[in-house]
């Protein structure tokens, strides 16, 4: 299959696209017929590059100065392509429930929301408006799902928070009788669960973003905007403020908040609270300082051990 992929309405001319984007255009204005990975893109083809070295495609955004051809220079390079992107390939799923699907009587469905085939929506749910479930997923009952939110396949939505208590024949379930909240604009990734609230409610901020293979606890607060990258995991009732980025594999233990705009690295194990700002590293998490340091000094050392080996 070629990389290129064809603008659905016909080619645009580089000014379009450069208004659409607030861009400015370098080189020869041109028209632009579709989109192509940098490496090798035909004639006629953008591609997005976020260098300032260009190889001569005929249309590159760029962020700093333009390299040869004609190029379209942007703040944000990946951004708007982006924007692009969803402005010029509109996604097809019309509205309704697939006849595979399982809504109960008691769900409420907004305007324009796709369920696709095999999804399973339970008692007293609400979905907004123009939200998407796609294939398989499932959601338990009472939880509210908000506004042109996207959920990607095999979801689990407000299932059993895990929370047991030690009886004499062995862990004894304690019901969960809370709710889970996503506000609007939230995309929940493929095989993704977020559990429901023992008491209360879990709640997902407005514009969240959960990869796919994430893992969010019972009563756990997510502010605005937090992203949490694949394999994520986050135990009860943690607190993630707003704008927060949690790396891949990262681990955070219950009960721990991570502050407004904090960024977890990938495979860090959170054991104590991140201020707002703070980035950290590592297992158990220190600051990004801190841990360079000692891996300065691990080098060091292990340098010096292997000259005296």
């Amino acid at each position: 299959m070629s990389a290129f992929r064809s603008f659905p309405a016909g080619p645009q001319s580089t000014e379009a696209l450069a208004r659409l984007v607030d861009g400015t255009v370098h080189g020869s204005a041109r028209m632009v017929a579709g989109v192509a990975p940098l490496e090798g893109a035909p004639a006629g083809a953008l591609a997005w590059c976020g260098r300032a070295t260009v190889p001569g495609s005929p249309a590159v955004l760029l962020a700093t100065a333009p390299g040869p051809g004609t190029t379209i220079v942007v703040r944000d390079p990946l951004r708007a392509f982006g924007q692009i992107l969803r402005h010029l390939f509109e996604e097809d799923h019309p509205p309704g429930v697939h006849p595979g699907a399982t809504v109960h009587p008691t769900a409420v469905l907004g305007v324009g929301v796709v369920v696709h085939a095999g999804c399973v929506v339970g008692p007293r749910v609400q979905v907004g408006d123009g939200t998407i479930l796609f294939p398989n997923v499932t959601v338990y009952a009472d939880t509210v799902v908000g506004a042109r939110c996207r959920i990607h396949a095999g979801a689990v939505l407000g299932a059993d928070g895990f929370r047991y208590a030690a009886g004499p024949t062995g862990p004894e379930r304690i019901p969960q009788l809370g709710r889970l909240v996503l506000e609007d604009e939230v995309e929940v990734g493929a095989n993704t669960c977020v559990d429901r609230a023992g008491l209360g409610e879990t709640r997902i901020g407005r514009g969240s973003k959960l990869d796919n293979l994430v893992q969010v606890g019972h009563n756990s607060q997510l502010g605005p905007a937090v992203v949490l990258a694949g394999q994520a995991g986050l135990a009860g009732s943690v607190t993630v403020g707003a704008g927060a980025q949690v790396g891949g594999q990262a681990g955070i233990a219950d009960h721990r908040s991570v502050g407004a705009g904090a960024r977890v690295g990938a495979q860090s194990g959170v054991t104590q609270d991140v201020p707002d700002g703070e980035t950290v590293l590592g297992t158990p998490a220190m600051s990004a300082r801190a841990v360079r340091r000692l891996w300065a000094t691990w080098r060091r050392t292990a340098r010096g051990l292997v000259r005296r080996g």
